[in-house]
């Protein structure tokens, strides 16, 4: 059969306009690069831990000191960069929202110490607790963040008393006090799975007591904390000392599994001078390199 001009060109027209309506018919295809979003970075407080570690250095009191109840107490922290506030509280969970004394610092001229001075602190024997904080706005996020310091704690301890039943003061004896502090939140592990951790015994009898050093593992389960080594101490007044403590088998496998380096918990048990205390300090575990490597 022999088409004519015209039905070849009516043939011609169809096949273009159902081409065009193929290709009109396809869903168009979108290249857009993902971008981490500043939420998802500011919602893992990433920066929280490193925050803390380059602006904030806590010099007074030391935690776990003892004070006489009536007496004043400066706090004081040093920050290169962000105003400090600090807070009191007679438990942990009170410090976000504190009962016993609040305020912000004050910058002493000429340096990047903040100092804030309570009364109310020690008005009553008993254990206090108290933190410094810091709000700034981390690149990238959306509002500002408040960024906490760990914990710490003081026994106020009852004032003496002086009556005519009390000896003279020549022949009072004085009360042995002590209070242990963690310096420095870095412990090294040798090859051999013996960490060195450094304590300070502040007062006027020798501090001594136990060290107890544990971490979180994953199980089927969940989170799990293990108990990953033990050591007793004893210091003398006002002494720092390095004791060792070496992990047990769970300890050194946790930390092979995480690269040679290990966030722990170290709790810190001073059973004497009385009255016994308690407080723990968050630590990170690093193998110390072996010296073949070093000289690499």
């Amino acid at each position: 059969m022999r088409l004519g001009r015209f039905d070849v060109g009516l043939l011609v027209g169809l096949g273009a306009l159902a081409c065009a309506m193929t290709v009109s018919a396809l869903p168009a295809q979108a290249y857009e690069a993902k971008e981490v979003q500043p939420a998802t970075i500011c919602g893992a407080e990433i920066r929280s831990n490193e925050l803390l570690a380059e602006d904030v250095r806590l010099p007074g009191p030391a935690n776990g000191a003892t004070l006489p109840a009536g007496t004043s107490v400066t706090f004081s922290g040093e920050s290169s960069r962000r105003a400090l506030t600090f807070s009191v509280a007679s438990s942990p969970a009170l410090l976000s929202s504190p009962d016993i004394d609040s305020g912000p610092g004050s910058l002493q001229s000429g340096t990047s110490l903040y100092t804030f001075t309570s009364t109310k602190a020690t008005a009553t024997p008993r254990t206090i607790y108290w933190v410094a904080s810091f709000t700034l706005t981390p690149k990238d996020c959306e509002g500002p963040s408040t960024f906490t310091t760990p914990k710490r704690t003081i026994t106020v301890l009852p004032s003496p008393t002086e009556g005519p039943a009390t000896k003279n003061n020549s022949e009072q004896e004085a009360a042995v006090t002590g209070s242990v502090s963690l310096d420095g939140s870095t412990l090294t592990v040798q090859s051999s799975g013996e960490a060195t951790v450094k304590l300070t015994c502040t007062g006027t009898g020798t501090c001594s007591g136990k060290l107890t050093l544990t971490a979180k593992s994953t199980t089927k389960k969940g989170k799990k904390t293990k108990t990953i080594g033990t050591a007793t101490f004893s210091i003398s007044a006002d002494k720092t000392a390095t004791m060792k403590l070496t992990l047990n088998a769970s300890g050194r496998a946790l930390l092979s599994a995480d690269h040679g380096r290990l966030s722990a918990t170290l709790t810190v048990l001073k059973s004497s001078p009385s009255p016994s205390q308690t407080h723990t300090e968050n630590v990170h575990l690093v193998r110390e390199k072996s010296r073949s490597k070093a000289k690499r």
